[in-house]
């Protein structure tokens, strides 16, 4: 029985996208095969028709979560990232200043999307699956200020069974806690502790980004989905502005994020 190539070549890419960390064009075409001039009409016809994406944060494609019949853990984080891809590139175009999304698994905020590449500013880049640490970074201090007594109680036991890495986290957890999520909660976004470098194993003397940070949650049905920040070069020492000027903007992202993916099956909010 004859086939219809071009249906054969984009069911073989489509097939290539099964992977969650996403693939570049050139690796789509050494794996595939295909021409790149087709494998670019494959892969637009693709996202049209609503069986693929590429991720702003790092301009992979991968295909759809809503694809997969079962979705797993990482699915479903993934998918966050895959919604919440058009509410981050808007924020960036009405605020200037980019941001990210992480989610939280396993003990750790992990990165489902940012639209960092796509400024113009010097600020620095971490690839989709980055893990950030709990206790320093804005979007950690948000979920632990708002997410459920029961997720705090756990991350709290994890990190008493397994101590940071870094001491300005352990002081932090040896009594300023308690304080930082009660003022978190007060003012209704997460700051970046001062004394953190971005890594969680290597302190502020030895890597320094150079951000600074705000974080608020996405939450829907009483549970915080995601985290979304905004963040900025830290010598520029704007953080009053941008509280000032678009905290409102932040909490409105984060929102309409989060009654997308309640809407959204694979994101499940139960």
């Amino acid at each position: 029985m004859k086939t219809i190539d071009a249906l054969a070549r984009g069911l073989e890419v489509l097939r290539s996208l099964d992977e969650r960390r996403g693939q570049s064009l050139a690796e789509l075409h050494r794996v595939t095969g295909v021409p790149k001039a087709s494998l670019l009409r494959i892969l637009d016809t693709l996202e049209q028709g609503g069986f693929a994406w590429r991720a702003i944060g790092d301009r992979r494609y991968r295909r759809r979560v809503s694809l997969i019949f079962r979705p797993g853990i990482d699915d479903a984080l993934l998918g966050i990232g895959e919604i919440a891809a058009p509410f981050l590139e808007s924020l960036r175009m009405k605020v200037i200043w980019p941001s990210d999304v992480l989610v939280h698994r396993n003990f750790r905020m992990e990165l489902v999307e940012t639209s960092r590449r796509q400024s113009a500013l010097n600020v620095a880049v971490y690839a989709i699956g980055y893990r950030v640490e709990m206790f320093l970074s804005a979007p950690g201090r948000a979920f632990l200020a708002f997410c459920s007594d029961a997720e705090r109680a756990a991350i709290l036991a994890d990190a008493a069974a397994h101590p940071p890495q870094l001491a300005r986290a352990r002081q932090v957890l040896a009594g300023e806690l308690p304080a930082i999520l009660g003022e978190t909660r007060r003012l209704g976004y997460a700051s970046r502790d001062p004394l953190f470098g971005g890594t969680e194993d290597k302190p502020m003397h030895v890597h320094d980004d150079g951000i600074d940070a705000i974080a608020v949650p996405a939450v829907a049905n009483g549970k915080v989905l995601a985290c979304v920040n905004l963040v900025w070069p830290r010598k520029y020492r704007l953080k009053a502005q941008i509280v000032a000027d678009h905290l409102g903007d932040l909490q409105d992202a984060a929102g309409a994020i989060a009654a997308a993916a309640a809407r959204a099956p694979k994101c499940s909010t139960e």
